[in-house]
């Protein structure tokens, strides 16, 4: 096909541990939209291909458009054709395996190995030993350590451009002593992201040993990363590997033309472009992100954007018992229930989360039990992200520092949730989003997809981010304050397109939502307190802003950071539902 001539339709295929998704993109009045979207449960275990549940998502998309793609699901889908029939070229990501063992090798722990954990931690990669230099002073015992963690990829990292030569090199022949007591069917591949002045004496050492990959060095400078080169291998070898343990993955791959990739790289490269389109679009300087969290039922994924740059975290739902973090998430979902639960029901419900991650609450408890967990997890993934970049800036406690608008959100226990009111909650409780923003519902979870579809068809998700596939919840202002409760901390005077216009109070610890209809155009004015920060650019200082209503109007709080629960366990569920009632609930 002539590249200059634009896709008619281009079928996407998200194929996920729980639910496989299929998502038909077309052009419509002119512009790219979301056709139809329809899923299937994924048949993991029950002997079934993967090409069983693309078939039936397939087949019901076609009933929902009304469109022949497929006369035998993704194998054999059809070139667009005259009659309307059929898609132009197909997409597909995928977090449908398990994630895959790997160790990581580098010098110091606060440069190439932190690089590396951030390389490691935005794949489904399930880090089984780190091991700096100084580890070497016990070679035999490093080298023991590696055997035993069985490990199906080694990552090796460490010195600048130009730099640490020879204590790679040290590492280089640790590597063939471990290479040399692999088996061959269990050797692992070897990423080599180092100093690139030792890339011809790593493949005379290690590539007639077992398979090696070398890209460019992750970390050319101190604090400065360039993780896509290697990411796009490690994406490219983990998609191979799960296509020989699913049936059907390596099918559809070759039938996609290679436009193929996990999830989580795709939703990373997708906030790549979208932090460098932001980067463009903002003159004034001020230090402005975007954020994008997907909280699905196996695996919570966190990307941010800022000035250009971009990172990544995947961690999975389940972390075990016992250990500090399991404690610590019974504690938060204790905590943040608003259901009275006792912290034993906290636990069982904890443990349920490995045994049924595609479960759906029934009941009011079970309800508030995965909203607290969800508040839990995007804290847990923020801090990770925000250990692993040094330009995102996170306490679990005070959360966000600096603006991200917008704030992108998708996954299952986000787009099933009963209410706007409940999805708004658990971003605000979780993420404490700080100035202004505007929260957006991915309501498809289309956002990763976009990420391989652009690879097909660039000009696609630029107008689907612009459509109805992409839900605007409602802006965001936050007043922060050190004055004390019912404090009058900002007053907002409304001007509705209609002529309509009011005023609102607000006072200090309250939640607050002003009445804007769903697209409609309003102007608010806004008049912090001197010692209130609204994110105009410091404390008491106000000004106009622009707004589209969203499903929950405009919502503003003025709870503080950090958010302060009583400790009291009956005020608290109180206080959490006094804020769930002031979002709609």
């Amino acid at each position: 096909m002539d590249k200059t001539t634009p896709l008619q339709r281009v079928l996407g295929l998200d194929i996920g541990r729980i639910n496989t998704r299929a998502m038909l993109f077309g052009i419509y009045q002119e512009k790219y939209r979301l056709l139809g979207s329809q899923s299937a449960s994924t048949s993991l275990g029950n002997e079934q291909s993967l090409a069983h549940d693309v078939t039936r998502a397939i087949d019901l998309l076609q009933e929902q458009t009304g469109v022949m793609i497929s006369r035998s699901g993704a194998s054999q889908v059809l070139a667009h054709d005259p009659l309307g029939r059929g898609a132009d070229r197909l997409a597909l990501v995928a977090s449908v395996g398990d994630s895959i063992p790997t160790v990581l090798l580098g010098l110091a722990p606060a440069g190439s190995l932190k690089a590396g954990r951030a390389l490691v931690d935005s794949l489904p990669l399930k880090l089984k030993g780190v091991f700096d230099i100084g580890n070497l002073l016990d070679e035999p015992g490093v080298i023991r350590d590696i055997l035993l963690s069985r490990p199906e990829i080694l990552i090796l990292t460490g010195g600048e451009d130009a730099g640490a030569e020879t204590s790679i090199m040290r590492w280089i022949e640790a590597l063939r002593t471990v290479c040399l007591q692999f088996p061959e069917p269990v050797k692992p591949l070897i990423l080599y992201a180092g100093n690139p002045l030792i890339q011809s004496a790593v493949k005379r050492s290690l590539e007639p040993l077992a398979k090696l990959l070398v890209a460019p060095n992750i970390q050319p400078e101190h604090g400065t990363y360039d993780l896509v080169p290697a990411a796009v291998y490690l994406d490219r070898e983990i998609i191979k590997k799960w296509g020989n343990a699913n049936p059907g993955l390596a099918d559809l791959t070759d039938h996609s033309a290679n436009h193929t990739g996990t999830v989580t790289f795709a939703q990373d490269r997708m906030m790549r472009y979208l932090s460098r389109a932001k980067q463009t679009a903002d003159n004034d300087g001020r230090k402005e992100g975007l954020l994008a969290v997907n909280l699905g039922g196996a695996h919570t994924r966190i990307s941010a954007g800022m000035r250009g740059l971009a990172g990544t975290v995947e961690l999975p739902v389940w972390q075990g018992l016992p250990g500090h973090d399991a404690v610590s998430a019974c504690q938060a979902i204790h905590k943040w229930s608003v259901e009275p639960v006792s912290f034993q029901e906290a636990e069982v419900y904890y443990q349920q989360q490995a045994l049924f991650p595609g479960l759906i609450p029934d009941t009011q408890k079970e309800l508030a039990l995965s909203l607290a967990y969800a508040r839990h997890r995007l804290q847990r993934g923020l801090a990770r992200l925000s250990r692993n970049y040094d330009w995102f800036a996170y306490d679990q406690d005070a959360g966000l520092s600096g603006h991200y608008e917008p704030i992108i959100a998708s996954g299952a226990i986000l787009t099933r949730a009963p209410t706007p009111g409940h999805v708004m909650a658990v971003l605000l409780d979780g993420i404490q989003p700080r100035g202004i923003t505007t929260i957006v519902l991915d309501r498809y979870q289309v956002l990763p997809l976009l990420g391989k579809v652009a690879e097909a068809e660039s000009l696609l998700p630029v107008h689907l981010l612009e459509s109805d596939a992409f839900v605007n919840l409602g802006t965001v202002v936050t007043a922060v304050s050190d004055l004390p409760s019912d404090r009058l901390v900002l007053t907002v005077d409304v001007q509705l397109d209609s002529g309509q216009s009011y005023t609102v109070e607000i006072g200090q610890g309250y939640l607050r939502r002003l009445d804007i209809p769903v697209g409609v155009s309003a102007v608010l004015n806004l008049q912090p307190h001197h010692r209130t920060d609204v994110g105009f650019g410091g404390a008491g200082i106000g000004g106009r802003l622009k707004v589209i209503g969203g499903q929950l109007g405009v919502v503003i709080d003025a709870r503080g950071r950090p958010l302060r629960l009583p400790t009291d366990s009956t005020t608290r569920t109180a206080t959490i539902q006094r804020w769930l009632w002031a979002l709609g609930v």
